[in-house]
């Protein structure tokens, strides 16, 4: 039994002491050759909460991103060195702020007259802010007005619309129509919960706004009304166990197809690239772009007049001639000169730290690709022109 016992003790101190597949990884990182590369990665929750040790799966703000993601970037890709780049998906908290408090307006005759409105409804979406400062001239912050009012639109109808005063500006929430209220199966203009609210307001949100044009990634704010407790006594009867209609804001995010309830956090991308002089990866938006037919087309129209022989031979081969001795030489200020005018036409309102690095064919003898790194910079005369970027 002793015999016996020892063994396993000698075999629980080589599994715990010896982890084989570690040591083969500390191997490959100590003697990882530097390479260029580019890569494309989402931050996990355990990048967050793990590898930096973060109280939450996300970032603050967009500062935190750019001085925390290069650690993990150096953790995860060590053999990846200067000319890499590294596109990164990370969550953002972006909270949308909701009401806090709730006036239920009707606009009466006398509000119309004071402002000049002698029909009795508003004609324009600019005469209802109006009328919001004028009615609420210091409106608390993150007040609710759910205002009920007359607009003419070839017909008057009445309609009722949620406009929430947050950062010192009145914002029109997307609010539903009674009928609206009948489409999605209530049968009172109110939903019964909240859970309610969010699964129908998604749904009706795909139909009501599917031309007006949302991309991916886009945040609405939506009013809906529940029939609850009256514990702030809005309908002014004296008692707070009675029940009444509150309206609430609530925020939405479009994927492209859908819509779903915005949680306060939003998918962000941010470019790295490893920079040689500083050993470390760093933001960067260098754009790594190939240059294709139609590219090669547009140089050899704009230049056909300028440079024939090479314009002419570029258009005809697709490749740019390299070889010094030949009559159809690209030198490498006509490179500049030509990628410039290409980067112009593509991205005209580029800002100055821009930077490209553009791939293309060339012809030494043999066909192959050579690349350019430009950067969008200001000349002597402070005119933004793209130059090499060394």
């Amino acid at each position: 039994m002793k015999n016996l016992f020892n063994y396993v003790m000698i075999i629980g101190f080589i599994l715990v002491g010896c982890n084989p597949n570690q040591d083969i990884y500390d191997e490959i990182a100590l003697n990882a050759k530097p390479i260029s590369g580019d890569v494309a990665y989402t931050l996990t929750e355990e990048d967050y909460t793990e590898e930096l040790e973060l109280r939450f799966p996300n970032f603050g703000s967009e500062d935190e991103a750019k001085e925390l993601i290069p650690i993990l970037l150096e953790d995860k890709y060590p053999a990846l060195k200067d000319g890499s780049s590294a596109f990164i998906t990370y969550a953002l908290y972006s909270p949308k702020r909701e009401e806090r408090s709730l006036i239920r307006y009707t606009v009466s005759n006398e509000d119309y007259a004071a402002l000049g409105h002698t029909f009795g409804n508003f004609d324009r979406e600019s005469e209802i802010i109006e009328f919001l400062e004028y009615k609420y001239p210091n409106p608390e912050d993150r007040v609710l007005v759910s205002l009920t009012y007359d607009f003419y639109n070839g017909s008057t109808n009445t309609l009722n619309t949620g406009y929430l005063f947050i950062n010192d500006t009145w914002e029109e929430m997307i609010s539903f129509s009674d009928d609206e209220y009948t489409l999605m199966g209530e049968r009172f203009p109110n939903f019964s919960n909240e859970d309610e609210a969010t699964l129908k307001t998604a749904i009706i949100l795909k139909d009501k706004l599917k031309f007006d044009g949302y991309e991916a990634g886009d945040i609405v704010g939506t009013m809906y009304k529940l029939y609850t407790t009256d514990v702030d006594d809005l309908d002014e009867d004296g008692r707070t166990d009675d029940s009444t209609t509150y309206s609430y804001v609530k925020y939405f995010i479009y994927d492209g197809e859908n819509w779903s309830e915005y949680n306060d956090v939003i998918n962000q991308v941010l470019q790295f690239g490893y920079d040689g002089e500083q050993d470390a990866w760093v933001p960067d938006n260098t754009i790594k772009y190939t240059l294709v037919d139609e590219d090669i087309s547009f140089i050899s129209s704009t230049f056909i007049d300028k440079y024939p022989g090479p314009a002419d031979n570029v258009g005809f081969f697709g490749s740019f001639d390299r070889r010094s001795s030949s009559s159809n030489y690209w030198n490498d200020d006509m490179l500049l000169e030509a990628f410039s005018a290409l980067l112009n036409k593509k991205q005209p309102e580029a800002e100055e730290g821009q930077k490209y690095v553009l791939t293309y064919v060339v012809y030494t003898g043999a066909t192959g690709t050579e690349s350019m790194s430009l950067i969008k910079a200001k000349n002597d005369s402070g005119e933004l022109v793209w130059k090499v970027n060394k």
